[in-house]
């Protein structure tokens, strides 16, 4: 095949990109083997230093770095000219969002797809990840193939290559701008660490840098390629030697390359000497130094920088408040598509917090122009950057339930963009990857609230259940992606039946953000309750806010993961809502279990987790049972309450009525406070003073308390013993 015309092409889109400071793209479409061709003859024409080809397995050999698929992750951070992605056997889309922007302003995106029809009709690894038993290939809906062909039809800077043929142009005309940058008159910092800066966001934030004193946070938002990484490496530099010790940390040490890379150039310009290993950087009177986020310890650093904190738990990010000065820092739009997350919640808890808080948005692209064509290609292609249409107010009773097909959606992309946005301002954790499954994914649906036509309350679902056929594998250990619900009934409660039952798993409910806390979510699940299955059910990281609304609806907790979950820093929880009428006796022999089974794991597994969401978990369970304490128990608890016993010598008779107290059917009136006490001090076998810290109080106040609760207990219960504890240890003799 003569490649002439493509090549002499790929020199103007070299050179356009260039001298406009911006990336083009070339897709090539075809035969395999064909595309890999033409490849190689592209890599031998281009002359950029830097070039990396992404591909399924390394079957073919380029004069350019090769790398598989399955490792892009570590690439993030990382800087390239040139760009390519075999896509003919693996087309995921986290990887798409994760790797089109390590290429600089100026290089070149090559994609290699199979021919566009022929592609729309198959299936890849990406569709064998999501599907779901009872479901097979020929199921997967394809949607997500389509809408990218769209897309790159529809946007600029973006060459089509079929077949051997060119389609489409991606030549742009760009008009160049040189901006001079303003420099503070009277920095604090070094004026040779402000020329360092390339965009007047940077000065900005080295700026405000200089004023986090004594104390104090600085939070740092930008969407991808604005210079943040480096920009913390100068602050870092600017403070290395004034003190002495200064953290930092990321989701992967990997994120970090460009920190360290600036920090050095802040030392070098500083005239500092240092040393450097792979975390750390020593100099004379000064250390900084890496660590991962769940080992970090915040006290001992002086400075604290956090990159991509976004991709770290929440209640981690808040425990390093305890750093004297702390600098978060976190994309807006990258590939994760958790920054908005972050920015609308995570920042009104830290205002609530912070000493001396500071925040700034950094919106000037280093890497490439601002009017980058791929960038706006790829925040449209993977939603990154959709959001809910504006609305203040509503009338509850006028919203209106709606269902859609992906397909409705993905040809009104406006409804489209008001849904998927509520999900982007909701969860923190939203990737690609998420947009992908719904498009493609056979076993999930949409369904909205909506006011005057917008949407206000946003809802996935996945079909679970009906799945006989593989009930004996889930019983015997086999774990196949999705059917979350049925797994854990049929692993856990070793229940085969359950598998025939058909039901929706609620993967996300979101709000819109300027209507939250009056009653949407409530009335979605109660539309959700109509809908024809036997159960609804969902699984999400738990707190108590979270808890309290899933059963304040009818959801219940059959399920508590035993460890923490690694990106949000929270226990995953499973909830059930049993409708049909023979899941529902079931369902009280499940509850019954999980309430025991819980129970015992408080002293061990689950001994850390918050006290309220332990409270949480154990309401409402099946109270049928009686408290059965003999003779000497009785006497040994008033002994405990009214006379000379202590915990100690007492704990397994208040063990046995804090474990039976959530079953009981006729049990003493006790406050949250007082169950927070039983859960803390008796079940997880919890310190005095540190349930006195978890309810704002000290550690003799639960000393106190826990015998005054214990007494509740005893109402009618050899009186005539009480009364004389009271007369003979309180000077109380209620007889005379």
């Amino acid at each position: 095949m003569k490649y002439e015309d493509i090549l002499n092409l790929i020199d103007e889109l070299s050179s356009e990109a260039e001298r406009c400071n911006q990336r083009r793209m070339v897709v090539i479409a075809g035969n395999r083997l064909e595309g890999i061709d033409l490849l190689g003859e592209i890599v031998k024409r281009v002359r950029y230093p830097q070039k990396i080809i992404f591909t399924w397995q390394r079957d073919f050999e380029i004069n350019a770095e090769i790398e598989e698929l399955k490792n892009s992750e570590k690439y993030l951070g990382t800087t390239y000219d040139f760009l390519a992605i075999d896509l003919h056997h693996s087309f995921i889309p986290n990887d798409l969002g994760k790797l089109v922007n390590i290429v600089r302003g100026g290089g070149l995106i090559v994609l290699l797809t199979p021919e566009f029809e022929a592609w729309k009709k198959s299936t890849n690894f990406f569709h064998q990840v999501i599907l779901t038993p009872p479901y097979t290939l020929e199921d997967i809906k394809g949607n997500f193939v389509r809408w990218f062909i769209k897309k790159i039809w529809e946007h600029k800077g973006i060459t089509i290559i079929e077949n051997g043929e060119i389609k489409k142009r991606g030549l742009v005309d760009c008009t160049v701008e040189e901006r001079a940058l303003e420099l503070p008159s009277k920095p604090r910092f070094p004026k040779k660490l402000y020329e360092l800066a390339k965009t007047q966001d940077q000065i900005r934030v080295l700026q405000l840098a200089e004023y986090l004193g004594n104390r104090g946070v600085l939070v740092i938002t930008a969407d991808r390629g604005r210079g943040k990484s480096s920009v913390l490496g100068m602050i870092a530099g600017a403070y290395a030697g004034r003190f002495r010790r200064i953290g930092v940390t990321a989701p992967d040490i990997n994120n970090l390359n460009e920190f360290f890379k600036f920090l050095e150039k802040a030392l070098q310009l500083k005239g500092k000497k240092f040393e450097r290993k792979r975390e750390e950087l020593r100099g004379r009177n000064f250390r900084v130094e890496f660590q991962e986020a769940t080992k970090l310890q915040p006290k001992k650093y002086d400075l604290l920088i956090v990159d991509e904190a976004a991709g770290i738990p929440v209640p981690l990010l808040l425990s390093f408040l305890k750093a004297r000065r702390v600098i978060y820092s976190t994309t807006t739009h990258g590939y994760e598509g958790t920054g908005r997350s972050f920015s609308v919640r995570f920042l009104g808890e830290l205002k609530n917090r912070a000493k001396n808080f500071m925040c700034v948005e950094m919106t000037e692209p280093i890497r490439y122009s601002r009017d980058d064509p791929i960038e706006a290609w790829i925040f449209d292609t993977l939603l990154l950057d959709a959001e809910p249409y504006p609305i203040e107010d509503f009338t509850l009773e006028k919203l209106e339930y709606r269902r859609y097909e992906i397909e409705e959606l993905l040809n009104q992309e406006g409804k489209l963009r008001e849904y998927y946005g509520i999900f982007v301002l909701a969860h923190y954790r939203n990737n690609p990857n998420d947009f992908g499954i719904l498009c493609d994914a056979p076993n999930h649906e949409i369904r909205t609230l909506e006011y005057n036509s917008h949407v206000v309350c946003s809802v996935q679902l996945a079909r679970e259940g009906n799945i006989e056929d593989y009930c004996e594998e889930l019983y015997f250990g086999a774990t196949p992606p999705g059917n979350i619900v049925p797994d854990v009934i049929i692993k856990h409660y070793r229940n085969r039946n359950f598998g025939k039952y058909r039901g929706y798993r609620i993967v996300r409910i979101a709000t819109h953000p300027s209507l939250m806390d009056r009653g949407i979510g409530s009335k979605m699940l109660e539309k959700l309750k109509e809908e024809d299955v036997d159960w609804l059910g969902s699984s999400f990281g738990a707190t108590a806010k979270l808890l309290n609304f899933w059963l304040k609806n009818g959801f219940y907790p059959i399920h508590i993961s035993p460890k923490l979950n690694e990106s949000t820093g929270e226990y995953s929880v499973v909830v059930l809502h049993p409708k049909n009428e023979e899941i529902r006796e079931e369902f009280l022999e499940i509850r019954r279990r999980f309430g025991k089974k819980f129970i015992h794991s408080l002293g061990e597994i689950h001994r850390n987790l918050d006290m309220e969401i332990a409270r949480l978990l154990l309401q409402d369970l099946p109270r049928e049972e009686s408290l059965e304490l003999d003779d000497v128990d009785w006497k040994r608890l008033i002994a405990y309450c009214w006379g000379p016993g202590n915990y100690e010598v007492t704990v397994d008779v208040i063990y046995k009525i804090a474990s039976t107290y959530f079953f009981m059917k006729n049990r003493p009136r006790l406050n949250k406070e007082q169950e927070k006490i039983l859960i803390g001090k008796v079940l997880q076998h919890r310190p005095w003073d540190e349930v006195g810290k978890e309810l704002g109080k000290g550690g003799t106040y639960v000393v106190i308390e826990l015998r005054e609760i214990m007494r509740r207990f005893l109402k009618g219960v050899f009186e005539d013993e009480v009364l004389e504890f009271q007369r003979r240890f309180h000077g109380e003799d209620k007889k005379r």
